[in-house]
């Protein structure tokens, strides 16, 4: 198998929007998005694409010319006031940059018929040059308690657990980051 990574582009975003859609690994309502909330979904992952300080790193299995993994990231800012309910405020301000910034990873997704082959642990490594090519030396992620083995890879490769609760909703996420 061929592998490569690389950043999304315009030619991605119908796809992404489309696994984006499908909710794997997180709780969702599971109702059906109207037209209208698709539309708004797509310009929200259009923005991952397009704005300089969020990104998508793609895999690609080149021999097949597929697409089989992603992972979803921004630069966010642990001081910053948002208009939605965030963990980051919750979190030691000593953890952080002076500046506040850090990465944070908003998705990582590898095609079923591709995982436990390192795909994610190839995304997550290639994550961390994203995040020093933008200056920031701490990445954050979060996913539901019950996801143990996205836990565990992430353990693995030397995040560390900084807090268990709900954010949003009423599920418990454990929010972890790494140094880097």
């Amino acid at each position: 198998m061929n592998i490569t990574v690389r950043r999304a582009d315009m030619n991605d975003l119908e796809i992404i929007v489309e696994i984006d859609l499908l909710n794997e690994g997180y709780t969702s309502n599971d109702s059906k998005l109207t037209p209208e909330e698709v539309i708004e979904h797509s310009k929200k992952i259009h923005g991952f694409i397009v704005d300089e300080d969020k990104g998508v790193l793609i895999v690609e299995d080149q021999d097949r010319g597929t697409r089989i993994g992603y992972i979803m990231y921004r630069i966010s800012n642990r001081d910053k006031p948002y208009p939605w309910k965030t963990a980051f405020s919750e979190l030691d301000r000593n953890l952080f940059q002076e500046d506040g910034r850090f990465l944070e990873i908003f998705n990582l997704w590898v095609d079923s018929k591709y995982r436990r082959q390192g795909l994610a642990t190839l995304l997550k490594k290639s994550i961390e040059c994203e995040a020093k090519s933008y200056g920031v030396n701490l990445i954050y992620t979060h996913t539901e308690e019950e996801n143990g083995h996205v836990i565990e890879l992430n353990r693995k490769l030397g995040y560390q657990e900084v807090r268990r609760g709900t954010i949003w909703d009423q599920v418990v996420r454990v929010s972890l980051i790494k140094q880097v």
